[in-house]
């Protein structure tokens, strides 16, 4: 995979580090944590626009919707990984959110997350990346 550069937004410690290291295991190494959404903000301050952002929608305080909504509204994602356990429709409703606002998703992840998963999703972005699409593709 090219150097991407990844920000993983999970509230859970051991989840956040196990997607981490599944991350590193595919030789992504420039990745931003955060637990919260405001960490991820000053993260994404200090550092700059990111190519992936994995977001878990529900979180204590503001929501990785919230989040997902400020990286389209901001152009500093191109593309959006959703992680959760909500039921479907709730999945579907912020797909479509993000879709609508100019993210590309990448797809829906359900927790634990399996490396073979989030490797489909990764190698899908490479796919579209290196057909010129970019962000605005869906």
């Amino acid at each position: 995979m090219r150097s991407l550069k990844v920000l993983i937004l999970e509230d859970n410690p051991f989840q956040l580090m196990v997607l981490h290291q599944m991350l590193n295991a595919f030789r992504i190494f420039d990745v931003l944590t955060a637990q919260s959404v405001d960490s991820a903000r000053e993260s994404l301050l200090k550092s700059g626009a990111i190519d992936v952002a994995i977001c878990d929608l529900y979180m204590d305080g503001p929501s990785g919707f919230e989040l997902i909504n400020e990286l389209a509204r901001q152009r500093s994602a191109r593309a959006v990984i959703i992680l959760s356990s909500a039921a479907p429709p709730v999945i579907e409703m912020a797909a479509l959110m993000a879709r609508k606002q100019g993210l590309k998703v990448l797809g829906c992840l359900p927790k634990p997350v399996s490396l073979g998963g989030l490797g489909q999703l990764l190698e899908s972005y490479e796919r579209t990346c290196s057909n010129g699409d970019g962000a605005n593709g869906n």
